[in-house]
């Protein structure tokens, strides 16, 4: 074999394993976001001591709903249509054209926005950039509000609502189905925020770590109204005397043996995306 296809060869060899190292490096999980590590670290707790299901969970952070109204407010997109920009990669640069106003616009999400968590129906769960700024060292505030977001996902909550909705509106007004939709909203939201200082009990936290979580962020977000029919989440007072409720229900009830969630995890830098894998199927 004559020496330059030697060296060709070398060269594609060494490329072949550039190219690897580099995607290796890229997509490590040391290198990753410190929100994503956070995540990672809280969820593994999560898991330790609760049944987090056998689907794999998807989390993702995004800059929130403050880019998409300042998009609208930028005439980038049409009114009603810029959920695109909720969910802009918060941790890249933009080129070309407005790139100047997204980039702006996800810097000032981060400083004027607070907590926003979303979990759609297929296991993807946002989580804004904004919300580990305002917790900052309460730990368990994020953990609550993920938990919350689980609990979502494992109850099937979407599902289970639009399938109840559907069963029960015959003869209902346009109306009535709203509202029906709202109160089984609300339900679900109280659900979700009960189980999820359940599970943060099963883990060592304290179990009124989420009511102390729901009262800080309420206070944050100025929401301290009372339920109307037409809210898709708990007013203030409902929402804290109905946890306060559950609490003294679970306070001292000893879990004896909790559900272990064997779990692994990869990260995608290009796909801004961290995935809980279970391990062992139930």
């Amino acid at each position: 074999m004559s020496s330059w296809i030697k060296k060709g060869i070398g060269v594609a060899v060494a490329a072949c394993f550039g190219a690897i190292a580099t995607n290796y490096f890229k997509n490590s999980q040391l290198l990753m976001p410190s929100e994503y590590k956070e995540i990672k670290s809280i969820v593994n707790e999560l898991a330790e001591h609760n049944d987090l299901g056998d689907r794999q969970i998807t989390f993702t952070v995004v800059p929130g709903h403050l880019v998409g109204w300042a998009a609208e407010d930028l005439k980038l997109c049409k009114e009603d249509f810029c959920g695109f920009y909720d969910d802009l990669d918060p941790y890249k640069k933009f080129k070309g054209d407005k790139a100047y106003e997204i980039n702006e616009a996800i810097r000032q999400a981060y400083l004027f926005d607070y907590v926003q968590g979303i979990s759609k129906s297929h296991g993807t769960i946002s989580l804004t950039r904004a919300t580990f700024r305002t917790f900052n060292s309460r730990r368990e505030y994020l953990g609550c509000v993920i938990a919350h977001e689980i609990t979502h996902f494992l109850e099937d909550h979407i599902f289970e609502n639009d399938k109840y909705v559907s069963e029960n509106k015959k003869r209902l007004s346009e109306a009535q189905i709203e509202d029906l939709e709202n109160e089984l909203s609300r339900a679900s939201e109280i659900e979700a925020h009960n189980q999820a200082s359940l599970m943060m009990k099963n883990a060592g936290y304290p179990i009124e770590s989420c009511l102390e979580e729901l009262k800080f962020t309420s206070r944050l977000g100025g929401d301290g109204a009372n339920t109307e029919p037409d809210d898709s989440h708990p007013g203030y007072q409902e929402w804290v005397s109905e946890l306060e409720k559950f609490i003294v229900t679970q306070k001292d009830v000893i879990q004896e043996d909790t559900f272990e969630t064997p779990i692994s995890w990869q990260y995608d830098r290009d796909l801004n995306i961290l995935v809980m894998i279970p391990t062992a199927q139930k």
